[in-house]
């Protein structure tokens, strides 16, 4: 997942700053905190520093790498086809209130004979989502499938918040599960939605990463769990979207993540795979095979899904991604601040009022000015920054690699997956950053 990268060779970062919410990493105070990890993040905005997490024990503790699966054997011959070729699309109130957009779609998903559309639902005009639930409208979502259909397309209807794991939100999910039923008890057969998705990524509610964690993966396996007996009651498919790494061993414990749902405590992809009908696995990864490939990060949930005879699409990304640095501090610390800015630092600053800030700085100028805006600061305390852990966009996503990189990719993965039962096809997300990718062939 990342390649590291030699600090001497970084050029000087502005002052980056965010701050640290200690009570969801279970630290009490600026006085517990012995390590961490913060990601600077290069955007087309400028760069950015997003806190990953704190820790108050001194050390990591020291986990094996987890072992290579085998490649599955490659298929020669004529070219492999899929059984469907999906696409999320995430701006169908656009596309729905737009005539040239609309038309443009349409065109588009039959010139690509996409068979499968994670269609987001959108609110009504007029209406607003709240907690969980979303007012759509159905005469006019029913018009859209019914043309997709006229094109061989089956849609799902696609949404999806990381706050839809806490308990408060789940019947406002299940509400709009039980409208979608209703929507196609109440339409034609072109007109009705295949299934119904949740793209939900609990590990993005800040606190995942330390003492919540339990309690969002619970809330998680139990939505997922409560949404699928309600969609399939109703006649509708249930489908999530997870990232590939559900099934791998805490980076740092070794533990393998775990949800409970009605007494029953087993590994989250379990839960998932128990309760859905199909998955697609964010496997964002621009190179097929290796470790690190899209091939051996999609093993693991295509031999659940043979188990739990749930249909698996493997993701491809062609979203404009930003590079990521990752610092990782750690050991004893320095009491105030870095001593001369010819290394990169992280200083963590307690302030009498509102929350604690991480700073990175590695500039003479970046100093000073650190030194000018944390005077008032009731503690400050910093660390080497050591040698960032670089991840790279282009190790995930196709947007700059081109249409015909990303074609030769694709056919090497389903080459080599074609032979498990549970693989049913690629996933493209998503359609705007697709469609600018094959027009810049």
């Amino acid at each position: 997942m990342t390649v590291t990268t030699d600090v001497a060779g970084q050029y000087e970062l502005p002052l980056l700053s965010t701050e640290i919410d200690l009570e969801a990493f279970a630290i009490a105070s600026v006085d517990e905190v012995r390590r961490g990890r913060v990601s600077v993040v290069y955007n087309g905005d400028g760069i950015e520093l997003v806190p990953y997490y704190v820790r108050g024990d001194v050390r990591p503790v020291s986990v094996q790498p987890p072992a290579v699966p085998p490649v599955p054997e490659r298929v020669d011959g004529p070219t492999v086809s899929t059984r469907q070729t999906a696409l999320w699309v995430w701006n169908t109130a656009e596309i729905l209130r737009d005539d040239a957009e609309r038309a443009a779609f349409l065109d588009f998903v039959e010139a690509r004979a996409i068979t499968r559309l994670f269609l987001y639902l959108p609110a009504a005009e007029g209406e607003r989502p709240s907690a969980g639930y979303i007012p759509f409208d159905s005469e006019e979502i029913g018009e859209l499938l019914g043309q997709l259909s006229a094109r061989g397309a089956r849609a799902y209807a696609l949404d999806g918040d990381r706050y839809y794991v806490l308990e408060e939100n789940h019947e406002g999910v299940y509400r709009t599960v039980r409208a979608l039923v209703e929507h196609n008890r109440r339409s034609p057969p072109e007109k009705q939605f295949l299934g119904v998705r949740y793209d939900i990524e609990p590990y993005l509610v800040p606190g995942f990463q330390g003492a919540l964690r339990q309690r969002l993966l619970d809330g998680y396996a139990r939505l997922v769990t409560g949404a699928a007996e309600i969609a399939r009651e109703g006649g509708l498919r249930m489908a999530v979207d997870i990232p590939f790494w559900f099934d791998s061993p805490d980076e740092e414990t070794g533990a393998f993540m775990e949800a409970e749902v009605d007494g029953v405590k087993a590994p989250i992809l379990e839960h998932v795979m128990a309760a859905v009908d199909d998955i697609a696995i964010m496997d964002y990864r621009t190179a097929a095979l290796g470790a690190n490939g899209a091939v051996a990060q999609a093993h693991r949930e295509l031999e659940l899904g043979e188990r739990f005879d749930v249909d698996v699409f493997v993701g491809v990304e062609t979203v404009d991604l930003p590079d990521e640095d990752l610092l990782t501090f750690f050991g004893p610390a320095d009491e105030g601040l870095p001593p001369h800015a010819e290394a990169r630092w992280v200083v963590l600053e307690g302030r009498p009022e509102g929350r604690p800030r991480l700073w990175v700085v590695d500039s003479a100028d970046a100093l000073e000015e650190l030194a000018r805006r944390t005077a008032g600061a009731t503690h400050l305390r910093h660390w080497p920054a050591g040698r960032p852990a670089r991840i790279e966009a282009d190790m995930q996503s196709f947007y700059h690699l081109g249409a015909e990189r990303m074609d030769e990719v694709t056919e090497e993965i389903v080459r080599h997956l074609a032979s498990s039962p549970a693989f049913v096809g690629l996933a493209y997300h998503e359609y705007r950053t697709l469609k600018e990718l094959v027009e810049r062939r």
